[in-house]
């Protein structure tokens, strides 16, 4: 597989020429893209696409749905996150008093290619505040869950979805009163 990168290029450029299947899969796309090894943010030219696109989460999330379910997300988390409220396909987690419900309570509810949205990952800049999304891909053979996306610390990859862990976060006087990030809400595509 071909790879161009100019050192003085930030982010680097990925010039990928292998083919997707026509009828790939949610599983057989988000492994394809993690078998690539992109790092976040990382401006790559996808097969099936007419130029290159800038590999953070939303765009990772915008890639699987667009080629395994035919369906065109906005650009962003935080639009991504609209745009399935709109289609009144969005399920809000945590209750009364917003905590973050177990592993258990997520994987009874979420089906592949239902996108996870958190918010306060980084300091919003809109409303609503919702700043990372990934894809659920299911449980593997261990039934842990799993889903696919692009993070700083690894790039874009598969993780283990784990509802209660903090994802970044913003704010705090002397390391005291720090937002987290947290997983808030699940979509479904229409």
């Amino acid at each position: 597989m071909p790879f161009v990168a100019r050192p003085a290029l930030i982010p680097l450029l990925f010039l990928l020429t292998a083919p997707l299947a026509p009828a790939q899969s949610l599983h057989e796309l988000a492994y394809y893209l993690k078998s690539l090894g992109l790092p976040y943010n990382a401006s790559a030219q996808l097969p099936g696409d007419d130029g290159p696109r800038t590999m953070d989460c939303s765009n990772t999330a915008k890639f699987l749905v667009e080629k395994t379910k035919g369906v065109a997300l906005p650009r962003t988390a935080s639009d991504q996150y609209l745009y399935v409220r709109r289609h009144g396909r969005l399920k809000r987690a945590g209750g009364l008093f917003g905590g973050t419900p177990d592993t258990a309570w997520w994987t009874k509810r979420l089906k592949p290619g239902d996108l996870l949205f958190w918010e306060h990952t980084y300091k919003p800049k809109r409303k609503p505040p919702v700043t990372h999304v990934m894809v659920y891909l299911g449980r593997d053979e261990s039934g842990t869950p799993l889903m696919a996306g692009a993070q700083n610390s690894r790039g874009v990859n598969i993780y283990k979805l784990q509802p209660r862990a903090a994802y970044g976060g913003h704010g705090g006087f002397l390391g005291l009163f720090k937002k987290k990030g947290k997983l808030v809400a699940y979509g479904r595509m229409p």
